[in-house]
């Protein structure tokens, strides 16, 4: 299907909305087209790890693990458009083999759960990921709130406050640095639904400051290619095939801001024959604070 008529099919459909999610109902299967999206999704990234680009210990040149991320949005999205100004919250994911490029990406999804909760309603949403034959590629959870919102006094008056000063994160690894530009931004974001029909604050600065931002908004999940980027390179095949990723996205980062990721080893913990790494991780923007917070691991070793 042509993006004009991805485009058309998406204004059709209503969007997504607390009261239409159904709990428990499975959806799929349904492909995401990623070896089409591949390279404009490294351009975006500026990821340049030559596993992803050329031959892999594998064989083909594998994706960066995160794509799932992009995958369970987009999968969101053909269920029924994500409404704009729907906050991603929280990400995880837990790999259990590389995305290879030979590999088809066909999902699975339900609804585990929808709530109230300050004032905001949120969902969260799971999909497990195979390829053509059945092989288990992944899992990939995201966590929702609705655009709509009732503040509370209470909240207002926490808002007025200052902001606590945040404690500084020391990193023990070479750091990873992009700064955001709005073609990098919309190579990133410009096959989502709010996109395709022009409502989206990734891809058009204009939407963007209409909703209250200074400027065009990047997804939260650049931040965590350049987190999945850094664990690459520390722990390379066990990253790729057995990487574990739980994100927080806690500040928006805007066009212009220069990002950084960075990690600190939390703990080892034997697995087997193996020892799983477990990182804090962390992306800040170029006055020293979060975008994103988490963790992420794998195990070393991999032969």
């Amino acid at each position: 299907m042509t993006s004009v008529a991805l485009a058309s099919y998406h204004r059709a459909m209503p969007d997504l909305s607390y009261d239409s999610i159904e709990l428990d109902r499975e959806y799929g299967p349904w492909e995401y087209p990623w070896r089409e999206r591949i390279q404009r999704y490294l351009e975006a990234i500026e990821n340049a790890f030559p596993w992803h680009h050329d031959r892999s210990p594998w064989g083909p040149p594998v994706a960066p693990p995160t794509i799932l991320g992009n995958a369970t949005l987009r999968f969101i999205d053909s269920i029924a458009p994500v409404p704009p100004g729907t906050l991603h919250v929280k990400q995880e994911m837990e790999i259990t083999n590389a995305l290879r490029r030979d590999r088809e990406l066909i999902g699975y999804g339900t609804f585990l759960d929808k709530y109230e909760r300050r004032g905001r309603r949120w969902f969260v949403f799971s999909a497990r990921f195979r390829d053509g034959s059945g092989l288990l590629i992944g899992h990939a959870t995201a966590t929702m709130a609705f655009p709509e919102r009732v503040q509370t006094e209470e909240e207002t008056k926490a808002e007025a406050k200052e902001p606590r000063e945040e404690k500084p994160r020391k990193g023990e690894l070479t750091p990873i640095a992009r700064t955001l530009t709005q073609e990098k931004m919309t190579a990133y974001s410009e096959d989502s639904a709010n996109a395709l029909r022009g409502q989206s604050v990734h891809t058009d600065p204009a939407i963007a400051r209409a909703s209250g931002y200074p400027n065009g908004v990047a997804q939260g999940l650049m931040s965590a290619d350049y987190i999945s980027e850094l664990m690459t390179g520390q722990m390379e095949k066990g990253w790729l095939l057995h990487g574990r990723l739980s994100l927080a996205f806690v500040r928006p980062a805007l066009c212009g801001d220069t990002l950084t990721a960075n990690a600190a080893l939390r703990e080892k913990a034997d697995e087997g024959t193996l020892t799983r790494h477990v990182y804090d991780v962390w992306c800040e923007n170029q006055n020293g604070k979060a975008v994103t917070v988490g963790t992420a691991s794998g195990p070393v070793g991999v032969g």
